[in-house]
């Protein structure tokens, strides 16, 4: 059984794996704003997907309401 096109896809993924990990150790390895940004910006986002939750529920109500 000729295993050489297995041998080569091996060869390239251990490549790709170690590109992957040297990018992965390239990361900063914390927040590249300081801890009030970082809060202020959690919270917008919360706020955010709270205002977007509410606005698919009415859709939601409203396209439940519709005649077929």
């Amino acid at each position: 059984m000729d295993t050489s096109k297995i041998d080569q896809a091996l060869t390239r993924l251990d490549a790709a794996l170690g590109r992957v990990e040297a990018a992965a150790q390239a990361l900063p390895t914390g927040p590249s704003v300081d801890a009030a940004e970082y809060e202020g910006l959690r919270d917008r986002h919360d706020q955010l997907k709270q205002t977007v939750a509410s606005s698919l529920r009415k859709l939601d109500e409203i396209l439940t309401g519709m005649p077929q």
